[in-house]
């Protein structure tokens, strides 16, 4: 079980984990920002009308596998999560003292690193010539990645649990 000095320490983790994912969700708002301010202004992808609808397609495939894979690839890199050898490190009062800390920010940035892909994909799209749809699509599929992937207390907490309970083994 989990005691209360470990619960403070996680809980400040995760105001910082919050943080993290606060920056990436912006930077979503920032992407379809930049992409109304540079509008008709910036366009490299003069000659690729052709494939620009078939690149969409493979693009939008590739966004939404992604996003499905989410879940599992957060449980692989925290599948290899061990104890540490020593547990000097829990006498200090940081919110990184914890050893399920820095796996869970590990695990929690490849997952919005994943989702955050598929927005700029989106942006990739619009400056070879897309229009605002599909960036909205694409900056929506990826902010709802996000949102599924959001940082979550119990979720740390279980992989604290989990860390102190092989660590007794």
């Amino acid at each position: 079980m989990i005691d209360a000095k470990e619960k403070e320490v996680l809980a400040k983790a995760m105001r910082i984990n919050w943080v993290i994912w606060a920056a990436m969700v912006s930077s979503i708002g920032i992407y379809v920002l930049v992409a109304h301010l540079t509008k008709g202004k910036v366009t490299i992808g003069a000659g690729i009308g052709d494939v620009f609808g078939l690149l969409k397609i493979i693009l939008l495939v590739v966004g939404i596998l992604e996003l499905l894979l989410i879940p599992y690839i957060k449980k692989l890199v925290l599948k290899g999560v061990r104890p540490p050898k020593t547990t000097a490190a829990m006498g200090i009062a940081g919110p990184g003292s914890h050893p399920a800390v820095a796996a869970y920010m590990s695990a929690l940035i490849v997952s919005l690193a994943i989702a955050e892909s598929v927005a700029i994909y989106g942006l990739v799209l619009f400056f070879l010539g897309g229009d605002f749809q599909t960036l909205y699509l694409f900056a929506a599929l990826g902010a709802c990645g996000m949102i599924v992937s959001r940082p979550k207390m119990d979720e740390l907490e279980q992989l604290a649990a989990a860390l102190q309970k092989a660590e007794n083994a």
